[in-house]
């Protein structure tokens, strides 16, 4: 019996985060158009950025939001810049306190007390 969590719906604990969001979404589209326009498949992109395979789809499909290396790497091997990379995405998110949602579940929020800062306070005194 398989009693795995489907990957749509994992998580910040699975492998796959929560981050279906209009600017991951975005992101992963002008990947996979500026991917296709060279005539590269996932495998071939993600040989030449040194990524895993499930790496480029999982980005395509706006399941992880890449590091700034990362798409740095990634824009190098389509020989874009990464202005191009986000062209047409005009879209942005609010905080967790203006209504947005959080990115990850250890995600610092104003509603959370600051225990690590009052305990670093401390310490230096």
């Amino acid at each position: 019996m398989n009693t795995s969590t489907p990957k749509s719906s994992r998580g910040a604990s699975g492998s796959t985060s929560p981050l279906l969001n209009p600017v991951t979404l975005a992101l992963g589209q002008n990947l996979k158009r500026h991917r296709e326009a060279v005539n590269k498949t996932q495998v071939e992109l993600a040989y030449d950025a040194e990524v895993e395979r499930s790496r480029i789809s999982k980005i395509e499909c706006g399941y992880v939001n890449p590091s700034l290396l990362a798409l740095a790497t990634l824009c190098y091997s389509l020989g874009i810049t990464r202005p191009v990379m986000f062209e047409d995405i005009t879209m942005t998110m609010p905080r967790v306190a203006d209504g947005g949602v959080p990115c990850r579940t250890n995600q610092a929020t104003l509603d959370k007390p600051a225990q690590k800062l009052a305990g670093r306070r401390l310490m230096l005194n």
